[in-house]
């Protein structure tokens, strides 16, 4: 079963009401310490309070980060970065289409929290959703899978159906009726 991870955006669009929670039953959700941190600095403690509430609903499974970074990780909830690189050439990445979106940032730390979920969401092979484009092709261009909330639902659905046909064994089979020739298919 496909993991999905919730970006800390989505938690806030599930208070304002853009996006129902009914959208994320029976899916195995997971996260990190990232969000959660996020969702605890929340300046109005109403606000925050609200979207923790909102976090324990989701139910998610929590996942060490997948890599560290000094005065965000938290330890105990971490992995130590792999020496490969691809850390560091996310984070220059990321930096670099916020530029070319005109995004700033109020806290400098954000694209290393931005970071932090996307690699531990391509890690651990989750399809991370967020509202935030950037962070979204960021994952893309690193080889793993982001979608929009709005997204969610055809992805569903797609992978309902390509479920059903490998169940019905009509994978590598043109579906029945009229094909793109006019041609009848299985």
């Amino acid at each position: 079963m496909t993991a999905y991870m919730l970006d800390t955006n989505v938690f806030n669009r599930l208070l304002d009401g853009q996006v129902s929670i009914d959208a994320f039953r029976g899916l195995r959700l997971v996260a990190t310490h990232v969000q959660l941190d996020e969702l605890r600095a929340t300046k109005n403690s109403a606000r925050a309070a609200q979207l923790l509430r909102i976090f324990e609903e989701a139910d998610p499974r929590m996942d060490p980060t997948t890599s560290a970074f000094w005065d965000v990780s938290r330890w105990d909830q971490s992995n130590w970065t792999p020496e490969d690189g691809v850390v560091k050439q996310m984070l220059a990445r990321l930096t670099q289409l916020d530029a070319v979106a005109g995004k700033k940032h109020r806290d400098p730390k954000n694209p290393i929290r931005d970071v932090l979920i996307a690699h531990t969401a391509i890690n651990i092979n989750a399809t991370l959703i967020s509202v935030d484009p950037q962070l979204r092709q960021l994952v893309s261009e690193f080889e793993g899978r982001a979608i929009s909330p709005s997204d969610l639902r055809v992805s569903l659905w797609r992978t309902l159906v390509c479920s059903l046909w490998r169940t019905l064994g009509w994978v590598g089979r043109e579906f029945p009726g009229r094909n793109k020739t006019g041609r009848t298919g299985v």
